[in-house]
C-alpha cells in the first residue's frame, strides 16, 4: 500500500489498519449522451415552466398591489415563499426522492404545484394567497426542481457544461414566454383568471417527470450488503427506489466488497469539505449574489412603471432579460465545456458584470437604456444556472456534491431568496424610491463577482476520499 493510499484511507475511521497491502477501484463513467438528452428535454421544459411563473411574478405583483392595497414589502413575500420554498426544501426533497424515485417524485411535486396555484386564483386575501400560491405552490415545486438538478449531473460528466447549459436555458425561455404570456392574461382575464390558467400550464411538470427515464442498470454488476457508492447508496444498503432512478454510470468508484459504512464514508466527505476555506468563500458569495438575484425580475417592472412606461412595454424588459439570458447560458456551457477555461474566473466576472448592470438602473429614465440594462442583465446572470453546479464541482468534488453539498447550497439559496425580495420591498416602502434598492443590490453582486476571482486565485484542486478495500 503507498503512503498516499494510506494517507487517504486513515480518514475512513481508522479502517486502514485492517486493510490488505492492495487496493482495487473500479470506475465507472457517466453515459454522457444517449438517453441523458431526453432527460436535459424534460429538464428545459420544467425550466421553462418554473423560472417562467418565478420570473414573470412581477407582473402579478402590480395587480396584487392594487388588489390588497397591500405595502411593497408585504406583498413581495409571496413570490418570495414561492422563489424560496423549493430551494428551503431542497433536503427533505432529497430524502422523498430517495424513497419514491425522481420519476415519481417529479410527478407528485407537479401535481401538488398545480392545486397550489389552482386554489391561489380564488384567494380573498394576501394571506391565502401566501399560504396557497407561494407556499403550497413552492412545496411542490421542491421536488421537480431538486431533480432537475441532480439528474443531469447523474446522465453527464464530460458534457456536463453543456448539457447544464441547455437544461438551463429554459429559465431564458420561460421569461421569453411568460412575461408578455402574463402580460395578456392579467389584461384578458385579471390576475385571477391568470393564475388559474398558469395553473394548467404548471400541471406539464407531470409530464415532464414521466420523461425522467431511470437509467439502465449495469446487470453485470453484482450488489452485496457490503456494497456503497460514494454518491448515493445502493438499494442492498438501503430499502429504497431511488437507486433505481441512479445508474451505475453515477458512481465513479465502486468497491468490490468494502468492509467500510456509508456513514463513516459520508462523515469523512462532509467533515473534510466543511472545513474547506475555498467553500465557505463560495457560500457566503452565493448567498450574497441570491439574496439580491430576483430584484430585477420583480422590481425592474414597477419601476418603469413608476416613471412613466406602460405596463405591456415594460413587460418586454423580462422578455428581453429571459432572450438574452437562454443564449448566455448556451454559451457559457460552450465556453466552460473547454479544459482551458477557468469556470471559476468567468463566474466571478460574469456576477460582477451582473451587479455593475443592476447598479445603474437608476441611472436611466428612458426606455432604450433600460432594455440595454435588461439584455446585460440577461446575459450576465445566466453564468448562475449555467455553471453553479460545475463550480460547485470543481470545489468539493462529485461524491460530495451529490451527497451533501448540493442540498445545502440549495438550502442557503433558498434563505437567501426568502429574505432578499421583501427586504428590498422595505427599503422601496422607507424611501419611497426603487433607487436605493437597486444600488444597493448592484453593489452587493458586484462584490460577489471579486470574492469569486480570489476564490479562483487560491482554489486548489479538490481530494475526494478514497475507499480502500482488501484485494
Amino acid at each position: 500500500m503507498t503512503s498516499e493510499t494510506k494517507g487517504k484511507s486513515n480518514t475512513m475511521a481508522g479502517t486502514a489498519a485492517s486493510m490488505q497491502s492492495e487496493t482495487k477501484v473500479r470506475k465507472v463513467k457517466a453515459p454522457d449522451g444517449g438517453g441523458g438528452w431526453i432527460v436535459v428535454f424534460a429538464v428545459l421544459a420544467f425550466n421553462i415552466i418554473f423560472d417562467g411563473c418565478c420570473y414573470s411574478f412581477g407582473i402579478l405583483y402590480i395587480k396584487i398591489l392594487e388588489e390588497f392595497n397591500e405595502t411593497k414589502s408585504n406583498t413581495a413575500w409571496t413570490g418570495s415563499l414561492f422563489f424560496s420554498t423549493p430551494l428551503l426544501l431542497a433536503p427533505i426533497a432529497g430524502i422523498i426522492t430517495r424513497k419514491i424515485g425522481s420519476r415519481l417524485a417529479t410527478m407528485l411535486g407537479g401535481l401538488i404545484a398545480t392545486v397550489g396555484f389552482a386554489i391561489g386564483s380564488l384567494s380573498n386575501s394576501l394571506a391565502m394567497l401566501m399560504v396557497f400560491y407561494g407556499l403550497v405552490g413552492g412545496i411542490g415545486m421542491s421536488l421537480p426542481y431538486f431533480n432537475s438538478i441532480k439528474i443531469v449531473t447523474d446522465y453527464f460528466d464530460k458534457r456536463l457544461a453543456l448539457a447544464s447549459g441547455i437544461a438551463e436555458c429554459g429559465a431564458g425561455l420561460g421569461t421569453i414566454i411568460f412575461g408578455p404570456l402574463t402580460e395578456y392574461l392579467v389584461s384578458t382575464y385579471e390576475w385571477r383568471g391568470a393564475l388559474f390558467i398558469i395553473s394548467g400550464i404548471v400541471s406539464n411538470i407531470i409530464v415532464c417527470g414521466a420523461l425522467f427515464c431511470p437509467v439502465k442498470r449495469n446487470k453485470n454488476k453484482t450488489c452485496n450488503k457490503n456494497c456503497t457508492s460514494h454518491y448515493l447508496p445502493c438499494s442492498c444498503c438501503f430499502k429504497s427506489r431511488y437507486s433505481m432512478d441512479v445508474s451505475e454510470h453515477s458512481v465513479s468508484h465502486v468497491p468490490d466488497g468494502c468492509e467500510t459504512t456509508p456513514e463513516t464514508e459520508v462523515r469523512c466527505i462532509y467533515v473534510s469539505q466543511l472545513k474547506n476555506i475555498q467553500f465557505l468563500m463560495f457560500a457566503i458569495s452565493n448567498f450574497v449574489m441570491y439574496f439580491w438575484n430576483h430584484i430585477p425580475y420583480i422590481f425592474i417592472v414597477s419601476n418603469a412603471v413608476d416613471i412613466g412606461i406602460s405596463l405591456q412595454k415594460a413587460s418586454y424588459f423580462l422578455s428581453i432579460i429571459g432572450f438574452v439570458h437562454m443564449f448566455g447560458i448556451i454559451g457559457y456551457g460552450v465556453l466552460c465545456n473547454r479544459k482551458c477555461v477557468n469556470r471559476m474566473v468567468v463566474y466571478g466576472i460574469s456576477n460582477g458584470m451582473c451587479g455593475v448592470s443592476i447598479l445603474l438602473v437608476p441611472v436611466f429614465q428612458e426606455y432604450v437604456p433600460f432594455a440595454i440594462l435588461s439584455g446585460c442583465f440577461g446575459l450576465f446572470s445566466a453564468a448562475t444556472e449555467a455553471l453553479l453546479s460545475c463550480v460547485l464541482i470543481d470545489i468539493v468534488g462529485k461524491k460530495a456534491f451529490d451527497n451533501f453539498f448540493c442540498g445545502l447550497i440549495l438550502f442557503t439559496e433558498g434563505v437567501a431568496d426568502l429574505l432578499g425580495t421583501p427586504f428590498a420591498g422595505f427599503l422601496v416602502d422607507n424611501t419611497r424610491s426603487y433607487d436605493t434598492t437597486f444600488y444597493v443590490a448592484g453593489g452587493c453582486v458586484t462584490a460577489t463577482g471579486f470574492l469569486y476571482l480570489i476564490l479562483s486565485r487560491n482554489r486548489t484542486e479538490h481530494t475526494d476520499c478514497e475507499v480502500t478495500v482488501q484485494s
